[in-house]
């Protein structure tokens, strides 16, 4: 264990990652032994498994923010901080390559991660790994939560900070906290907001989990819990209908 470095990151290589991990990143870089980016969705045949699962519509959204990312936000990205903070980075494309490329830690952080984190990954981690995921959980459990959220009109989005189990999206919680819509607002402006401040608080605690000092509960399992999927021509018809967008131009110049 490397206790002079205790902090390991989970990421992929997504601008929205980049939104929630910053904070940690900048103000703990010295605390950071190594940023493991997943890859398993960057090939040629995730893609396409993708293309097939959601609407042309996000597909295209997603796309333009994959190219964008890569292009023009180069310097707004998890890989671009860790050169300029000499943070050793690898990365996995399976669950199997995890276990071989990661050392025992203490603390663990994942953001937007495409792997799923099973017993043994998380044993590995002496004061677990923390996730950010934005509804209020136990709802809108599964993908993309914040997007089925703003489809369907709601006024104010969560975010939940939680400690990772072997579950899906089950761990006890850490913090929850909301953001109001505004009426200006795209989902990629409100996915922002909520992914940055989601960081922001995360980052504040990161002290207090390392000296056990946070309070975790249990999930409510009495409030019924939606699982969230891709998003679809269902999800397409919610926006059609809310006359919402996924993204302005002005957006990229905030």
């Amino acid at each position: 264990m490397n206790t002079e470095k205790p902090i390991t990151l989970l990421v992929n290589d997504s601008y929205f990652a980049y939104c929630s991990a910053k904070y940690i990143i900048k103000e703990n870089a010295n605390n950071i032994s190594l940023i493991i980016f997943s890859n398993s969705k960057s090939n040629k045949n995730e893609a396409f498994k993708i293309f097939k699962k959601v609407s042309n519509k996000y597909f295209i959204f997603r796309s333009f923010i994959h190219l964008l990312s890569k292009i023009f936000l180069k310097k707004k990205s998890v890989a671009y901080l860790a050169k300029k903070y000499s943070i050793l980075t690898t990365s996995v494309a399976s669950s199997a390559e995890l276990n071989r490329k990661l050392n025992t830690s203490t603390l663990g952080f994942a953001f937007n991660f495409d792997l799923i984190l099973k017993k043994r990954i998380l044993k590995m981690f002496s004061k677990g790994v923390y996730n950010i995921h934005a509804s209020k959980l136990p709802k809108d459990r599964g993908i993309s939560p914040v997007l089925w959220a703003f489809a369907r009109g709601d006024k104010t989005i969560w975010s939940t900070i939680y400690k990772i189990d072997e579950g899906i999206d089950t761990g006890k919680i850490c913090k929850q906290f909301s953001l109001s819509v505004k009426k200006s607002d795209t989902f990629f402006s409100i996915y922002k907001r909520v992914s940055e401040k989601s960081g922001e608080i995360l980052n504040s605690l990161v002290s207090d989990i390392l000296e056990d000092k946070v309070i975790l509960k249990n999930q409510d399992e009495k409030i019924v819990s939606n699982h969230c999927s891709w998003p679809d021509k269902e999800f397409d018809e919610m926006m059609k209908k809310s006359k919402l967008k996924l993204i302005k131009w002005v957006d990229l110049f905030k």
